[in-house]
């Protein structure tokens, strides 16, 4: 009986609290399209690697830097500053972009170990 409850906690965890599920346009993401445009964006650098640092909050009404979708106040926003030409740039991604984000990063280090040390999540203080 516990574990059938909870199952269904499990399964229903986004209509009890939407903060619990993961938000944003990657959910749809069924077969990867997602996942491999951002392959795509990290090998010809035109996006950074994902960074270790986020900040977390409600969304704001920004755009994802992942999906390109607005990021609505009942969503969950990562909020990150990545290093760019000597400016820090700020970017935005649900959270469901965010991992996708990351595990695109994962596989594309473990690909390319030289662009590695080339680039770097940290941005001077």
């Amino acid at each position: 009986m516990l574990r059938t409850s909870r199952s269904l906690i499990a399964v229903n965890r986004r209509r009890l609290n939407p903060y619990w599920g993961v938000s944003g346009s990657s959910d749809d993401d069924v077969h990867g399209a997602l996942l491999k445009s951002v392959q795509e964006r990290l090998e010809c650098r035109a996006l950074p690697s994902a960074p270790d640092k986020v900040w977390v909050g409600n969304g704001t009404g920004q755009t994802c830097i992942i999906c390109t979708k607005t990021i609505y106040s009942d969503e969950i926003e990562n909020e990150a500053v990545v290093p760019g030409d000597g400016v820090a740039i700020t970017l935005w991604a649900h959270l469901g972009c965010l991992d996708v984000w990351r595990r695109a990063t994962r596989a594309h280090k473990s690909e390319c170990p030289s662009s590695e040390a080339g680039s770097s999540n940290d941005h001077p203080a």
